[in-house]
């Protein structure tokens, strides 16, 4: 999505919205983050005036996201910033999530500045999110999905793995654990007190279960979201463990 902006701070999601026939306006919702109702080729999208900022800049893109793909239908969307229901929300939820990342945090300009991050954790997640005025789950989403490095993002509740998502270049083979193992940094703080650790080289069967995970070591980051979520992030920095070769000699 060109936008012909150079710098993140430039893009002016109202004024995006004035051009594409929406009107904005902040009132008070209740149920609901954000609203569109629409009629032709004009539309209103209401917000939660409420909302945190960087939440309702999500709100307004993902509306938007709506307007493009869905037009013609009116929406009252619970926009979740992808923090629940990850994998599980509905196609045109899915799109309209899409739309907004791309919106927020274009692929020309994201790539660029997330490829001067000397290592991926959420400590160079916050510089991005702090760039592009957007929430940390949603910039670690945004990296995971561009592929700049082999990540993957796992979600956790104290019920088990809530959603994940993995960079293009990591195998299907390395599943993340529906339950969290006592070896992983997750585990201490979803069932602990700590907010924050620093990233740490664990071993990489205490995320995943099959017999090559015993070979490899990778980085893990964790970070609690809310009182029952932790986010994890899981760096494969060992080439081999995305090299489908290596994975053939083992399993013979």
């Amino acid at each position: 999505m060109e936008l012909g902006i150079s710098d993140p701070s430039a893009i002016d999601l109202e004024a995006i919205a004035w051009d594409e026939g929406v009107r904005v306006q902040y009132k008070d919702l209740t149920g609901c983050e954000a609203r569109l109702v629409g009629y032709n080729n004009r539309a209103i999208v209401t917000i939660r005036k409420t909302a945190d900022p960087r939440r309702k800049r999500f709100s307004l893109a993902h509306e938007l996201g709506h307007w493009n793909y869905h037009r013609g239908r009116s929406f009252e969307c619970r926009v979740d910033d992808w923090i629940e229901g990850y994998n599980s929300k509905p196609i045109e939820e899915k799109e309209a999530d899409k739309y907004a990342s791309e919106l927020l945090m274009p692929a020309y300009l994201f790539e660029p500045l997330a490829k001067t991050i000397k290592r991926p954790t959420f400590d160079g997640i916050k510089e991005l999110a702090d760039k592009f005025n957007t929430s940390l789950t949603a910039t670690a989403i945004r990296l995971v999905n561009m592929n700049v490095w082999p990540l993957l993002l796992v979600s956790h509740s104290r019920n088990g793995r809530v959603w994940f998502s993995r960079s293009k270049d990591v195998p299907e083979r390395w599943f993340p654990q529906k339950e969290l193992n006592q070896d992983s940094m997750a585990f201490d703080m979803l069932f602990g007190t700590e907010e924050r650790a620093r990233p740490q080289k664990i071993p990489a069967d205490a995320w995943f279960n099959i017999r090559e995970a015993e070979r490899y070591d990778i980085i893990e980051d964790a970070l609690r979201i809310a009182s029952n979520q932790v986010l994890c992030l899981l760096w494969l920095e060992n080439d081999e463990m995305l090299n489908d070769e290596s994975y053939s000699r083992i399993s013979r």
